[in-house]
């Protein structure tokens, strides 16, 4: 049973690493001057998802906005901060931001959209705390 919740998490890694266009060709190793994440870019990108999931935003351009705009970039720098430290975090990450995707792709958007974006963003302060930053929650 382990192997298999483990499997997508490492797909997940695999996939975001790819999607993003993989590492800066080092190996993998972080010289951390690039794209460190910071405390704002951390609070904006909690606040686009903590907007999905409580309903705050319901037309699909302000949907889109808060994911897309707010969000789903900082999701990668946090996911490439935390694998140096911690993959199966990373790759919780990963596969929580896959599945808002997903839901973002399906006009009108699955009713359990707000769930999701709230696992997303459990995700997202499990991986703050990783890399060392204070994250907010949704209220």
């Amino acid at each position: 049973m382990r192997s298999r919740t483990f499997l997508p998490l490492l797909v997940a890694l695999a996939i975001g690493a790819t999607a993003c266009g993989g590492d800066s060709g080092d190996g993998g190793a972080s010289t951390g001057s690039t794209t460190a994440v910071t405390q704002a870019q951390a609070d904006e990108a909690m606040g686009g998802l903590c907007d999905i999931a409580t309903g705050a935003v319901t037309e699909t351009s302000d949907v889109l906005d808060a994911f897309h705009t707010r969000a789903h970039e900082i999701l990668h720098h946090v996911a490439s901060e935390a694998r140096q430290i911690d993959p199966v975090v990373a790759g919780a990450l990963l596969e929580a931001k896959s599945v808002v995707e997903t839901d973002l792709l399906n006009a009108p958007y699955p009713s359990d959209l707000p769930e999701h974006a709230q696992a997303l963003a459990a995700a997202l302060v499990d991986a703050l705390e990783t890399i060392g930053l204070r994250p907010a929650t949704c209220p």
